[in-house]
């Protein structure tokens, strides 16, 4: 065979969607084994591949009995429409697929394969840059990264192949395009590669020389604050969602910026060409003008919650119980006491500092023994209040654990606020201004050692989800009591929309099709999880005794002991023990099902002595397991009895789930004899558990998933009218609501049940409300946490784009951010990609022009600005004061116009 791919013979491209061209023109492959099986041998080419490798490759589970001979119709419909060996001296294709032991051999030009031609020049750039020759590098890895055209392989991947092949390409990719930006940053191409740079970094967040990339270019750019920015947004995303801190290397270069290292100014790598540009002619003189004004710190409005802790420790003046405190105010009787509680302040800058981590909270600040922790300052996720209230329950619970005695009171207080967030140098808290910290700050000296209190506004947005009772003084207060699975609001039965998804459970449960015993429903906010779930408990409670299975709703994360009665409710069930039985009994129905059920003594006698806890039979001072540990001492326990009889286990949002829930997730995926776990969560769970969507192997076990999308106007007007007191279905006010809400809701039953809500028991006594308070409280939450998943620049795009109105364009956008008009434009069409933007026409000059999707989240990003912001905003479009805002959305006017009838 000749040493490369001469005209008119077989070309393979494998970097994009398979595609095989004879002389230029594309010849089309039937069915999916037969594209699978030429890709597979393509990625092995000139080695004998075995047929059971074949086969290993083409069915991720089980092969069928027929598999051999599928794969042997395959290979002989390709040998016969494309790689037929050459007949009597006939011209060589280039490739020929040959029957050699023990499989198949396909013999292939390696000029022929668009992933040789990638390795080939990747491998060139490396001599050339080891040469000196940056520029001749960076053509050849452009050259090499331009062979791409989407995922490798994109059309098999989108029917479930997983072959490591196709991560390793991609690798290879990666590690070419980092190379390739360290080669333009060198030749002082900066300004060139941010756009790309800043796709990449979205796209990779987790790859730091790609984020240490961008920050360099933004630095040499004269953009010092936005590369700060970067590293901040990286830092906070590792702190929230691993634990982690960036590393050394971006670390280093962080501090380098911000102390203005000159080793970071740009010097043109060994053997650049320079140019000396000429001498110009000396201008004349003009008079210096007004150094540029540094940019505004960004500044939001939305909704956050303040918690505040106070912890005092034995001889506090401050702790009421403690009288011998109160006799010695300033420690003069122990002169090492301040030093002593120093060290164990500091100590519980940890302990506090871990929970609020794990909940999403920041510590802003301590002062003295006090601890101030803010939720949605950073970030919104929509449900805060009961983030702080989990935070205080656990640092409550941890103090319990820890010698000497410390004594925890926490207030918690939600409310709207104005966020600024400070240039990086200034420190990387945002600044708050709201009246929610005076309230909790007021709160706070009135709870007695030990309790949780909340202000009204954290009680109504968290009663789903915590038992309260009023507290001890009269006040609008309320007290913690419990946590409690959240329940959905309204009613369990879910649209007719949703009944396809509520068949699926039901066959699962069933065993069919048989696999994985996992599932995910996953779906953004309100569109009807959670109630879901509920009508699938519901439907499986209502079976007969002989065919329910074992049915355990479990929370998913343990923050203290009150959490442990969701355990003792299936578990007595699960042992038969009733509310008649006394100690002993309960201890003897509980031990005979242990011990039945556990894999050994060791793990039966393990199991009991935790979840004794459980149930309430052990006394106070022999309880030695912590809520965490009863908590998983069930999960086994179920996983041990699903031997024997069905269990199904509900967990709602396990997108909050502690580690234990996950694993348990992680088992019931890869086991097809154990309990069935059903669970809810939003899109953000995969990015901590990145396998569930992107497996590493071909054959590796994952969940099920269900994506639920939004619904129809159909069924959200269907809805609509179930939530309307009885009338007329035709009549004008009733009419009108349907069609406003149905315009505004997107899809979302929880926007329209917020709206319809809004309509028929808040109706506005003014006709003049001003435009903040048009969309209700949860639309809000919803939107602002849809905006703060978005990364840091583009949302900040989308709220720019807001002010801008309906007509949005590159130029008004490069008006706003100060970013040159090419950047403005790729981030306009990132936006479109991401479904916040539509396509709108094209400006006189031909250049892109977009609009909202939905003009409810244009509302949104706009009225969370503060009005002064939006003021500067219309100043800097019109070129001095007098732009007109942006219309409110005809829906919204139109619903308000309803509320203002019916009030009347």
């Amino acid at each position: 065979m000749s040493a490369g791919a001469g005209p008119g013979e077989l070309r393979f491209r494998l970097l994009g969607p398979l595609e095989v061209q004879r002389d230029g023109t594309p010849v089309r492959l039937h069915g999916l084994h037969q594209r699978a099986t030429l890709a597979y041998l393509l990625l092995h080419p000139n080695r004998a591949t075995a047929t059971s490798e074949l086969i290993a490759a083409l069915w991720r589970g089980p092969a069928p009995a027929s598999a051999r001979k599928m794969v042997q119709n395959a290979v002989w419909q390709l040998r016969t429409r494309l790689l037929e060996p050459p007949r009597d001296g006939g011209r060589d294709r280039g490739a020929v697929l040959w029957s050699r032991p023990p499989g198949y051999l396909l013999q292939v030009h390696p000029g022929a394969l668009d992933l040789h031609r990638f390795h080939t020049l990747a491998a060139e750039g490396r001599a050339r840059m080891r040469e000196g020759a940056v520029a001749t590098a960076s053509l050849r890895w452009r050259e090499a990264l331009a062979l791409w055209r989407g995922p490798m392989l994109a059309d098999l991947v989108e029917t479930g192949v997983r072959w490591p092949e196709l991560e390793a390409a991609e690798t290879a990719r990666l590690d070419v395009l980092e190379k390739y930006f360290d080669a333009e940053l060198a030749l002082g191409r900066h300004d060139s590669v941010l756009p790309e740079l800043r796709a990449v970094t979205r796209a990779e967040p987790r790859r730091e020389p790609f984020t240490g990339q961008l920050m360099l270019a933004l630095h040499r750019g004269g953009r010092h604050s936005e590369a700060l920015d970067v590293y901040t947004a990286i830092r906070t995303e590792l702190a929230e969602e691993l634990g982690l801190e960036p590393g050394r290397r971006l670390h280093e270069l962080h501090q380098a910026i911000l102390t203005g290292d000159p080793s970071l100014d740009l010097t043109p790598p060994r053997g650049a060409l320079r140019i000396a540009a000429a001498p110009a002619a000396a201008p004349v003189a003009a008079p210096a003008a007004a150094p540029a004004a540094a940019p505004e710190p960004a500044r939001i409005r939305r909704e956050i919650s303040a918690l505040l802790l106070a912890v005092s420790f034995p001889g506090d003046p401050d702790d009421p119980d403690d009288l011998d405190g109160a006799d010695d105010p300033d420690n003069t009787g122990d002169p090492d006491a301040l030093e002593r509680i120093d060290a164990e302040t500091t100590a519980l800058d940890t302990v506090i500092g871990e929970a609020a981590s794990r909940f999403g909270g920041s510590v802003v600040s301590r002062i003295g023994s006090c601890w101030l922790v803010l939720f949605g300052a950073g970030r919104t996720r929509g449900d805060e209040p009961l983030r702080a209230v989990s935070t205080a329950l656990a640092v409550r619970q941890r103090l319990r654990r820890l010698p000497p005695r410390r004594r925890l009171r926490a207030a918690v207080d939600t409310g709207e606020a104005v966020v600024r967030h400070r240039p990086p140098e200034a420190g990387t808290t945002p600044a708050v201004t709201s009246a929610v910290l005076d309230r909790a700050q007021a709160l706070l000296p009135l709870v007695p050692p030990d309790e949780v209190w909340v202000g009204p506004a954290t009680r109504d947005r968290t009663e789903a989800a915590v038992d309260y009772q009023r507290a001890r003084i009269p006040s609008a207060a309320w007290t913690v009591r419990a946590l409690r699975p959240a329940a959905p609001a309204g009613t369990t039965t879910p649209l007719p929309e949703r009944a396809r998804a509520l068949r699926t459970l039901t066959a699962l449960l069933d065993g069919a099709p048989p696999g994985p015993r996992a599932v995910l429903v996953v779906g953004a906010p309100g569109l009807g999880k959670s109630t879901l779930l509920a009508a699938f408990e519901h439907r499986v409670a209502a079976r007969a005794p002989a065919a329910r299975p074992l049915l355990a709703r479990i929370v998913p994360a343990t923050v203290d002991d009150s959490q442990l009665f969701t355990v003792a409710t299936p578990l007595c069930a699960a042992c038969g023990i009733g509310p008649a039985d006394p100690p002993g009994s309960a201890r003897q129905k509980l031990w005979a099902l242990v011990e039945r059920a556990a894999a050994d003594p060791e793990e039966a006698t393990r199991l009991f002595t935790r979840l004794l806890v459980a149930i309430g039979h052990l006394p106070d001072h022999e309880r030695t397991a912590t809520a965490e540990e009863v908590t998983a001492a069930w999960l086994t326990l179920l996983e041990r009895l699903a031997a024997e009889r069905p269990v199904l286990v509900l967990v709602d949002d396990l997108h909050h789930a502690d580690d234990t829930v996950l694993r348990l997730v992680d088992r019931a995926a890869t086991r097809p004899d154990g309990p069935l776990v059903v669970a809810t969560a939003r899109p953000g769970v995969f990015r901590r558990r990145p396998a569930w969507a992107t497996p590493r192997e071909p054959a590796a076990p994952v969940p099920h998933t269900l994506t639920l999308e939004p619904l129809s106007d159909t069924s959200v007007a269907e809805q609509i009218r179930s939530l309307l007191p009885p009338g007329p279905p035709g009549a004008g006010p009733t009419r009108e609501l349907t069609e406003a809400v149905t315009a505004l809701a997107g899809g979302n039953p929880l926007v329209a049940a917020a709206f319809v809500h809004r309509a028929l028991h808040r109706p506005p006594a003014d006709p003049a409300v001003p435009r903040t308070a048009l969309i209700p409280g949860p639309v809000r939450r919803v939107l602002d946490a849809e905006l703060d998943a978005l990364p840091a620049d583009l949302a900040q795009a989308v709220r720019d784009a807001a002010v801008i109105g309906e007509d949005i364009g590159a130029g008004p956008l490069a008006v706003l951010s100060g970013r040159p008009a090419p950047e403005a434009a790729h981030t306009l069409a990132d936006l479109a990609r991401r479904g916040i933007l539509t396509p709108a026409g094209a400006a006189p000059d031909g250049t892109p022009r977009y609009r909202f999707r939905r003009p409810l989240l244009r509302e949104a990003a706009y009225t969370g600005l503060p009005r002064g912001a939006r003021a500067a905003r219309h100043a800097a479009l019109a070129g001095g004061p007098g732009e007109a805002p942006p219309p409110v959305p005809p829906a919204l006017l139109r619903l308000h116009s309803v509320q203002e009838r019916r009030a009347r």
